[in-house]
């Protein structure tokens, strides 16, 4: 039997209706048991699937969704892939994964094919540098619901699910302040992007708390790559009072900063403390590594996610919208030995 057999190959074969092949394959009551069992058999015997793409298209629904995030290797995002995963597969939704690597380019291209392809809804860790959201908000008219998950946009409107960041950078600097040091330097993350500002607020806070003087030279920013992370350690140890410990936007920077230090201070590296979000698992193996992290439940924050998202896409949206949502996932503090 040739390969892709159809309904009407079914029917022909046995001399019925397209109409009556498919309610036999769907068990509809209508059809008698003897004529359900002649068309299952048949279909059986050809290996017919059922073409999913063309049930789906008479739903209206593809019970699959899209979910975009920077980079696959961050354990932060597969971890929250996986609870997007799970809460997907409750409901029978299908997940398909793309990265942007970090380019707005890129990014758009993505979304544009996940369209294509009639995605329900869109899980999106945007890109470090995305400043136009128009291709969003764009996706959003079409009535393909958008949820924002760890980074949210710079600008409002939109439906996220985030860390509570600025309490966590909060517990961050203070563990520093509880642990002696007077002069914290934040390395924090890109300033296109609302969470780098988030955590520098939660920076400034404890400072505040713990009467320090917030000092705008004892911050600098980092793209996420080594060059620009030792470059910011590179300023920051030419000060005439070096930071005597960091907090880092995040601990893969922490772990740049150290690296830098190792190469270029070795002699500070047992003198310098740094914190940073994320406990990441290799920590544990490391001679020299932050002294604490902020961990946040990238897991939850998936499920989290995803049950925002497919409830939006079941809902019937009021004529005149709905408030946009945000909701935080909390973090904690864990202190490394």
């Amino acid at each position: 039997m040739k390969r892709g057999v159809t309904l009407k190959d079914i029917a022909q074969k046995l001399n019925m209706s397209v109409s009556t092949v498919s309610k036999s394959l769907s068990n509809d009551p209508s059809i008698s048991p003897p004529t359900k069992a002649r068309v299952k058999k048949l279909a059986d015997e050809w290996n017919y699937i059922p073409n999913e793409a063309a049930r789906h298209f008479k739903l209206s629904r593809t019970y699959t969704i899209g979910l975009i995030i920077p980079n696959l290797m961050d354990q932060y995002y597969a971890l929250a892939i996986n609870g997007a995963e799970k809460v997907a597969g409750q409901h029978q939704y299908n997940v398909i994964i793309s990265q942007s690597h970090e380019d707005p380019a890129r990014e758009d291209k993505i979304v544009d094919l996940m369209l294509r392809n009639r995605v329900d809804g869109l899980l999106v860790a945007i890109s470090k540098n995305r400043e136009d959201m128009s291709v969003f908000k764009k996706t959003a008219y079409t009535g393909i619901p958008v949820i924002f998950f760890a980074r949210p946009p710079m600008e409002d409107g939109f439906d996220a699910v985030i860390s509570d960041n600025e309490h966590g950078a909060f517990k961050a600097t203070e563990f520093l302040i509880k642990k002696g040091h007077k002069q914290i330097g934040h390395i924090m993350g890109p300033e296109s992007m609302s969470v780098s500002y988030t955590r520098l607020e939660g920076y400034r806070r404890a400072l505040e708390k713990y009467k320090l003087p917030y000092n705008s030279a004892l911050v600098k920013s980092s793209d996420f790559t080594q060059e620009a992370t030792f470059a910011a350690m590179r300023r920051f140890m030419k000060m005439a009072t070096p930071p005597t410990a960091f907090f880092a936007f995040k601990n893969y920077i922490a772990l740049d900063a150290i690296e830098y230090l190792k190469r270029k201070h070795p002699a500070t590296l047992h003198k310098i403390d740094f914190a940073g979000f994320g406990n990441l698992p290799l920590l544990q193996y490391l001679d020299h590594k932050p002294v604490a992290s902020i961990e946040e439940s990238s897991y939850e924050m998936g499920e989290e996610a995803a049950r925002l998202l497919l409830r939006t896409i079941h809902e019937e949206a009021p004529e005149e919208g709905r408030p946009v949502q945000h909701i935080q996932i909390s973090c904690r503090l864990l202190a490394h030995k």
